[in-house]
């Protein structure tokens, strides 16, 4: 009964490249305890978990070679020119789970995996990319999540709450867990890229002018979007607060054909990347380098901003709790809904067990909405105004 609910190879199309390796989850601690392996880290999550990944990698051994990767290249910029982790691009620009090039998930069953040899299927361009790296081991987690901040310090982030499974604990003891974990993910862009995205950009805006990069929703869960008519609203008081900056969205606000985008003046960072025409973590780290200041709920695009450093922040959070994701940032200023603090996410241990050293600049804003005229005050104290 079981072996049909989990079974250890999902469907695999007949005559698919494969390639039998250890495979490991994070179960157990068989991971940890490698040495001197190749390890290929198959990675098929969001792009906010790739940002987190960038905390894990700085702890793993050093003894061993790894290589993140997932079916699509979009995030794989991350970790270009990374240590430890470098980049193993899969040679597919979309991102998916396979099931449309043959085998889903490369043929795998996370739960089933306990560091045995297993068939391996190696869909669209995955064979040459497999033999230039030449992995001797695979890792494969769904990168659980804690049980909403009920972990204490140091564990207290979802990375943190991973990397104890995938990192010896006398390793983990040699890290001051008290600090802020070092993060190793490349935010530089290719030369040729960054000039691309720049001549996009300068046909759109005047020099004089900057950036702020306005993210509203993410993908995992609906309710910690900020509403559309309050991030417009907020959009319309920037505008007349200070002309010079100019809001750049990662998706639109309401309905793109009703001219409220023309009439604030607000840039779409689809557009440009269009023109750019680029995986998608290269044209964001391209935007990052001209950014002057992010608006945004927990996602990838905040988290990504938060992990670079040097930009202010402020984070908006309707439904979770800021000390459950990235580690600390001095320019970031979170300010909080009344609905997780109705649920008591302040009171749990990932954030009453912190030390000093790891404080968040928190605010509870006592309201269940966050008002447009809350975030421009915070975006003044930040010095983003």
């Amino acid at each position: 009964m079981l072996a049909n609910l989990f079974p250890r190879h999902p469907a695999i199309a007949p005559g698919l490249p494969s390639v039998a390796l250890p495979a490991y989850n994070e179960r157990g601690a068989d991971f940890a305890r490698l040495r001197g392996e190749r390890i290929a880290i198959y990675w098929p999550h969001g792009f906010g978990d790739w940002v987190h990944f960038g905390h894990i990698a700085s702890l793993l051994s050093p003894e061993n070679a790894y290589a993140i990767f997932r079916i699509g290249d979009d995030y794989s910029a991350l970790f270009s020119g990374a240590r430890p982790v470098a980049a193993f691009p899969s040679g597919i620009r979309a991102v998916g789970d396979g099931s449309a090039l043959g085998a889903r998930h490369l043929g795998l069953n996370w739960k089933r995996l306990s560091g045995k040899r297993e068939r391996i299927a190696l869909p669209g361009e995955l064979p040459r990319a497999f033999a230039e790296f030449a992995p001797t081991a695979l890792l494969y987690t769904d990168y659980p999540e804690p049980a909403e901040g009920r972990l204490a310090f140091p564990f207290h982030t979802k990375a943190r709450a991973l990397a104890r499974h995938l990192v010896e604990e006398r390793r983990l003891a040699q890290f001051d867990l008290a600090r802020p974990l070092p993060q190793s993910l490349s935010f530089t862009v290719a030369p040729d890229v960054q000039r691309r995205f720049n001549d996009a950009l300068a046909r759109s805006i005047e020099p004089q002018q900057r950036l702020l990069l306005l993210a509203t929703s993410g993908h995992t869960a609906p309710t910690k979007a900020w509403p559309t008519g309050d991030a417009r609203a907020f959009v319309e008081l920037l505008h007349a607060r200070d002309a010079r900056i100019r809001v750049i969205l990662l998706d639109a606000l309401g309905d793109p054909e009703d001219g409220w985008h023309e009439r604030n003046s607000v840039l779409s960072f689809r557009a440009l990347a269009a023109e750019v025409d680029e995986p998608f973590a290269e044209t964001f780290t391209a935007l990052l380098a001209r950014l002057h200041a992010c608006v945004g709920v927990p996602a990838g695009p905040m988290h990504a901003v938060s992990a670079r450093g040097g930009i202010p922040i402020v984070g908006l959070w309707l439904a979770h709790y800021p000390t459950w994701y990235d580690e600390p940032n001095p320019l970031a200023l979170h300010l909080v809904g009344k609905r997780p603090i109705a649920r008591g996410y302040h009171l749990r241990p990932a954030a009453t067990t912190l030390p000093k050293s790891l404080d968040y600049r928190i605010e509870q804003v006592g309201t269940e909405a966050i008002s447009p005229e809350l975030v421009l005050d915070a975006l003044i104290r930040v010095g983003a105004i």
